[in-house]
């Protein structure tokens, strides 16, 4: 009998746990097919602010940004590797980059920006999903399904809806950037508490937009839908002489840190020799 009611009691407990943690929605924008929202635990008591909420955006920074958020192949060590693909085709960037915009400046600092997108997919839907928040001055960014293919009106179907950060196979690869100088790391997400995880990305924002205008880039520009990674040689047409100018300065930074290295090196080398113990000839 007393074991009985310690089990009972453990589960009450658990009960309360649960319900003090519920998932709580603010809907930004909605439609048939997609929506943004914003996001937050509901306790019962007070919890401190954890992200730098509100915050201000415009749809040509939020698009800069998404247009470069890539997908990365996870490969076994005999396997060949491909190349990343875009997470947003440019559709999908001009429905979520204004309601993301209006979703930060609502946010509150508990609350985090989570959409959805789906579209037909024979023989159900292609279901895109995840969230994105600013903390310790960083933009975070996690895709937790990426067209998963989801048979409509199933409970896998309905558990996205009601958590975006929840993955039923996972994000079918790691987020990355186009630019990987501005990533300041990747992680795996596991908040939804499901049998796969999110991809989280962590990125220096404020440097990557800083870059941009000191490039003369238009942060509007966004990457042709479906396209992979392009390569320097054929960015450097008319089409985008804005990101030709970015990858080229790029190019030539990696080039000048890879001299100085090589430099350092030859130093290291050098004093290395010269207190390196001579042997004294023979008399």
């Amino acid at each position: 009998m007393p074991k009985t009611i310690f089990l009972l009691l453990s589960m009450l407990l658990l009960c309360v746990g649960c319900a003090g943690t519920a998932l709580t929605s603010r809907v930004v924008q909605e439609e048939s097919s997609w929506f943004v929202r914003l996001d937050s635990y509901h306790n019962t008591g007070s919890s401190p602010a954890r992200y730098e909420h509100p915050a201000t955006w415009t749809v040509e920074e939020i698009s800069a940004i998404f247009s470069r958020l890539l997908l990365e192949d996870r490969v076994g060590l005999l396997d060949s590797s491909r190349p990343p693909r875009p997470v947003f085709s440019v559709e999908e960037i001009g429905l979520l980059a204004p309601a993301i915009r209006h979703s930060f400046q609502q946010a509150k600092p508990n609350e985090w920006i989570s959409f959805c997108l789906s579209q037909l997919n024979t023989p159900g839907l292609a279901v895109t999903s995840g969230g994105i928040f600013v903390a310790d001055s960083r933009l975070h960014v996690v895709v937790a399904n990426h067209h998963a293919s989801i048979a409509g009106g199933t409970e896998e179907l309905a558990s996205i809806r009601t958590n975006p950060f929840h993955s039923v196979r996972g994000s079918g690869g790691v987020l990355t950037f186009e630019s990987p100088r501005f990533v300041m790391g990747t992680q795996a997400n596991w908040s939804a508490g499901h049998r796969a995880s999110a991809s989280e990305l962590t990125l220096d924002h404020r440097a990557f937009l800083s870059f941009l205008k000191l490039a003369g880039a238009t942060p509007a520009s966004v990457r042709a839908v479906g396209s992979s990674v392009p390569a320097l040689s054929s960015e450097t047409g008319a089409s985008d002489p804005n990101r030709a100018i970015i990858r080229l300065q790029e190019e030539v930074e990696r080039l000048k840190k890879q001299v100085a290295e090589q430099e350092a090196e030859i130093i290291r080398l050098k004093r290395s020799v010269d207190h390196s113990p001579r042997s004294t000839p023979d008399p």
